[in-house]
């Protein structure tokens, strides 16, 4: 598995995760999120998942704490994928449950999700 995170010159955080992503690559992930977040006021997320595999069964993947940390700063996440984790991501993700609004968007369409985190696009 690969997990990066970055913050883009327009201040979009993108995260890119590659392959089976395990309860490791979601702490590394968290922890590099923390330290690129810093004291952001507002936070727009792309979540790039296009050759993504899937979830490890272990895992504590119950763990809402990054998720109550900085949910009150996020404003919107926009996941590229497969189609068929359409589902699983948003449940992921916590779509309906949290603040932040959570879009899915199908592979090879990052432009309309970057078009919907700047507000150009209505998913």
């Amino acid at each position: 598995m690969s997990v990066d995170v970055k913050k883009d010159p327009s201040g979009l955080f993108i995260v890119s995760i590659k392959g089976i992503f395990t309860d490791s690559d979601r702490k590394e992930m968290e922890s590099s999120a923390r330290a690129v977040i810093g004291r952001t006021r507002t936070i727009h997320v792309l979540l790039l998942a296009d050759a993504f595999s899937g979830w490890s069964k272990k895992g504590d993947w119950g763990n809402l704490d990054f998720m109550n940390e900085y949910d009150p700063v996020m404003e919107k996440i926009a996941v590229v994928a497969d189609e068929k984790w359409r589902d699983e991501m948003l449940m992921y993700l916590g779509a309906g449950l949290r603040r932040a609004a959570v879009s899915f968007f199908p592979s090879r369409s990052e432009d309309k999700a970057r078009a919907w985190l700047q507000g150009r696009y209505e998913s």
